[in-house]
C-alpha cells in the first residue's frame, strides 16, 4: 500500500492505518460526485451534480476503491489510463489495485474500522453517516458478495 493511503501519509507496517487518509478519498469523491467548486464553497443551484443524477446517497466499496486508485494515479508520473490498466510510465497496475482494494472493502465492510472510515466519508460528502445496512440498494451489495464468496473458499492472494 502506498503512503498516500495511510493516516498522515506515514506507512504503517502493521497496516492498521491503511485507508486512514479518508479525508483525501472523500475530497476525490466529492469532486467526482458534486463538482470541484464544492471544495471551496457550498453550491446553490446550477447544473445537476452526479450525486443527484445517480441518486447517490452514500459511498460503496467500489467508489472508495476507485478514489484510492485515483489518488495513486494523481501522484504517479502517468498521464492517462491505458486500456490494459497498466501505467505507461510507472508500470502500476491500476486495474489490479482497484479489484484488490474493492475486494478488501467488500470482505471487511462490516468491520468497525472500515465502517468508521465509511461513516467519516459519508459525513464529509453527504452530511450523513449511513450505516453499511443502507448500502444494500447500491451497486456493490457487500453482504451478498461475501456470502457468495465464502463457499468458494477464495483467499485474498489468488487472482
Amino acid at each position: 500500500f502506498p503512503p498516500v493511503l495511510f493516516l498522515g501519509m506515514q506507512e504503517d507496517p502493521s497496516l492498521k492505518t491503511v485507508f486512514g487518509n479518508w479525508e483525501l478519498l472523500a475530497k476525490i469523491l466529492k469532486v467526482a460526485l458534486r463538482g470541484v467548486t464544492l471544495l471551496h464553497q457550498e453550491t446553490t443551484g446550477g447544473p445537476k451534480t452526479n450525486t443527484r443524477k445517480w441518486n447517490f446517497k452514500h459511498v460503496t466499496p467500489g467508489c472508495i476503491a476507485w478514489a484510492a486508485v485515483i489518488s495513486i494515479f494523481l501522484l504517479s508520473p502517468d498521464t492517462e489510463f491505458q486500456k490494459s490498466g497498466l501505467g505507461k510510465s510507472s508500470g502500476i497496475n491500476y486495474k489490479d489495485l482497484f479489484f484488490h482494494y474493492k475486494k478488501l472493502f467488500l470482505m471487511k465492510w462490516d468491520s468497525r474500522r472500515i465502517q468508521n472510515i465509511v461513516q467519516n466519508i459519508n459525513q464529509d460528502i453527504f452530511g450523513s453517516t449511513k450505516s453499511s445496512a443502507s448500502t444494500v440498494g447500491q451497486e456493490d451489495h457487500p453482504s451478498k458478495i461475501i456470502r457468495a464468496m465464502n463457499p468458494l473458499n477464495m483467499d485474498t492472494d489468488s487472482e
